[in-house]
């Protein structure tokens, strides 16, 4: 029998299978460049693998083992000193790498639960223009995810671009704004062992309160990594539960295989 799993990161062809037992949750992870979306999801993914609950949920399972283990060796202290994941490649593809993870809670209901691992490239050039070639992966993302984690980089914030920073963070959260259609957001300020001052932070949460009203703050850093599991855990707990009708995800036919060039995969 042939199984239609490989370990690698997903592509959209692949979400049909998952459609079989019931439509997965889509959760999409928002950011520029080198904000720390994937060690968010790397973090979240060992404290799933070590016991701990995802939104009072447990791991029973996972699609893209493969990638996430690709992902997860970066930071585990077997040799020397830990790292960080490799930034995620900006490829040619228009949908992103997408990582799976199945759960169960106490009531025993279970969740296909699929993250979006894209380049912050594609949200960055989103947040200026829209339409643009290589904001099409972004797109995608903020048409058919069921919860947005916005991820801002405290380090970027607090530095000597921490202008530069505010400017770019605004404009996504701006964007990303006139998509929402009410959907369950957590803005997360990621290293928030690095605190921006307080003007910067004010003028954000302004951003923030005017065109995302319903997000969720929180904060997490590396220093403490359950911080990362928590983080990620808000978003899958409030669309642990979408819309079974009105709103499907699209899934595009492309002639490339989406995400090729994700890191890990050997052609």
């Amino acid at each position: 029998m042939n199984v239609p799993w490989s370990g690698a990161a997903l592509g959209t062809d692949d979400l049909f299978n998952l459609f079989a037992h019931r439509r997965p949750v889509l959760i999409a992870l928002v950011g520029a460049h080198d904000t720390g979306k994937t060690t968010l999801l790397v973090g979240s993914y060992l404290s799933l693998i070590k016991g701990s609950a995802l939104a009072g949920a447990s791991f029973c399972g996972s699609r893209t083992l493969e990638a996430w283990e690709s992902l997860a060796a970066w930071v585990r202290l077997e040799k020397g000193n830990p790292s960080f994941p490799p930034h995620t490649p900006r490829g040619s593809g228009r949908v992103p790498g997408l990582l799976h993870v199945a759960l169960r809670n106490g009531e025993g209901e279970y969740r296909d639960i699929v993250f979006t691992d894209a380049p912050g490239e594609w949200f960055s050039s989103w947040a200026v223009n829209e339409d643009a070639e290589d904001a099409k992966g972004a797109q995608w993302i903020a048409e058919h995810a069921d919860a947005f984690l916005i991820v801002a980089d405290g380090m970027r914030l607090s530095g000597a671009e921490r202008g530069r920073a505010r400017h770019e963070l605004r404009q996504l959260v701006e964007r990303l704004g006139r998509h929402i259609r009410g959907r369950p957001t957590v803005f997360v300020w990621a290293k928030s062992d690095q605190q921006p001052v307080e003007t910067i932070k004010d003028a954000i949460r302004v951003a923030v309160r005017e065109h995302l009203p319903h997000a969720r703050e929180i904060e997490s850093t590396t220093n403490h990594p359950d911080t990362l599991n928590t983080a990620v855990g808000e978003a899958v707990a409030a669309a642990w539960n979408p819309p079974l009708f009105g709103r499907e995800i699209g899934i595009p036919r492309i002639d490339a295989v989406p995400f090729n060039v994700y890191r890990g995969h050997h052609g």
